[in-house]
């Protein structure tokens, strides 16, 4: 199956039509994925779910208002950010991750996506105990497997006026000062393994 085929294989499952850059991004990802760490991606299928599934998702419950601002913590290869940011051109995004060489990464995809001028990519670590970023606060806060999901909760709800959780089952405790407003719940397509995006306000 080509990458086009898979790509809008899984966005076809979800009830949503292949935006034509995520194919540079998927094959951009597969370049660099050979050459250093990029995901844990062992076959295309399972690379085309970590790149767009969780992206797909909230596109079509339309979880992104027009000229929503992002900020992705621990960004790693970019996803879901940059396949939204590239589906919807009124966002605007920030991408922080510590390692170098996906700072690159997340940088060379931003210019080939033509979402450059939206996207501010950051070498830098977040102190948990007192997140602060240029441009807080930010409409949406996410993190994806850098945080457990009680601190990112606390983490996140300083730097944004929304927080998503991302989570594979673990969730977090209803904090008292912040509000469960949506909830996502859908499995990955090769596994059967559940899925679960929360979105909590203040």
């Amino acid at each position: 199956m080509s990458d086009r085929d898979l790509i809008s294989q899984l966005c076809d499952a979800v009830g949503m039509s292949a935006p034509d850059r995520w194919r540079d991004y998927f094959d951009l990802v597969k370049v660099w994925g050979a050459k250093t760490d990029l995901t844990s991606a062992r076959t295309d299928p399972e690379l085309a779910e970590i790149l767009f599934l969780d992206a797909a998702m909230v596109i079509k419950a339309s979880w992104c208002p027009s000229g929503a601002s992002l900020v992705d913590v621990g960004a790693g290869v970019g996803a879901p950010t940059i396949p939204i940011l590239s589906y919807d051109e009124t966002l605007s995004g920030a991408l922080i991750e510590p390692r170098r060489i996906r700072t690159t990464f997340l940088r060379t995809a931003a210019g080939l996506l033509d979402i450059a001028t939206r996207t501010r990519v950051l070498e830098a670590k977040i102190d948990p105990a007192n997140p602060s970023l240029e441009g807080t606060p930010f409409s949406i806060a996410l993190s994806r497997a850098t945080f457990g999901p009680d601190e990112w909760l606390q983490i996140g709800s300083k730097l944004a006026k929304e927080v998503w959780v991302l989570t594979a089952g673990t969730e977090p405790t209803q904090p008292n000062d912040l509000e469960q407003v949506r909830r996502l719940d859908y499995t990955v397509p090769s596994s059967g393994a559940p899925r679960t995006i929360l979105a909590y306000r203040g």
